[in-house]
C-alpha cells in the first residue's frame, strides 16, 4: 500500500526472487554499482545467454560444463541445469555437441534469463582477472 501510494521503500536482499518484485534494482559488487534498472530492463540487457540442460546424468553434465568455453555459471535446479554463457548465437547447439563429445546425452534449449542470471553476469570476474 505504501509503494502504491508513492512512498519509496528501500529493500536490501540477496534473494533474487525477492528483488524481482521491486520496481527498480541496483546490484552492488564490493561496494560498486554494477547494474541498475527495472527487472525487465536488466534481463533484456543481459549480454550472455541462458540455456536449460536436461540429462539423465545432471551431475556429470554439470561437471563437464564447467570446463566448456564460454560458460560463466552452471546451477542445478531440481533435475535441470541452468547454464549462463557468454553471448553466442547458438549456445544450445554448441553445448549439446560439447556434452555429446564427452558421452553425455542431454537436451539443451535456450530459456528466458532471470535476475539470478543478471546478478551472476554483473558480478562475474573472468578467471585470472583481478576484481577492481
Amino acid at each position: 500500500d505504501l509503494a502504491d501510494g508513492g512512498t519509496t521503500i528501500l529493500v536490501s536482499t540477496h534473494y533474487m526472487d525477492e528483488a524481482e518484485r521491486c520496481h527498480r534494482i541496483a546490484i552492488l559488487d564490493t561496494g560498486r554499482l554494477v547494474a541498475d534498472g527495472t527487472p525487465g530492463e536488466l534481463t533484456q540487457a543481459l549480454s550472455g545467454r541462458t540455456v536449460g540442460v536436461r540429462s539423465s546424468e545432471p551431475r556429470k553434465a554439470q561437471a563437464a560444463l564447467h570446463a566448456a568455453d564460454g560458460v560463466i555459471s552452471v546451477a542445478q535446479i531440481g533435475n535441470e541445469l541452468r547454464v549462463l554463457t557468454t553471448a553466442d548465437d547458438a549456445p544450445g547447439e554448441r553445448l549439446q555437441a560439447f556434452l555429446h563429445g564427452r558421452g553425455i546425452e542431454a537436451e539443451v534449449a535456450r530459456i528466458e534469463p532471470n535476475l539470478e542470471d543478471v546478478f551472476v553476469s554483473a558480478t562475474h570476474v573472468e578467471p585470472g582477472a583481478k576484481a577492481a
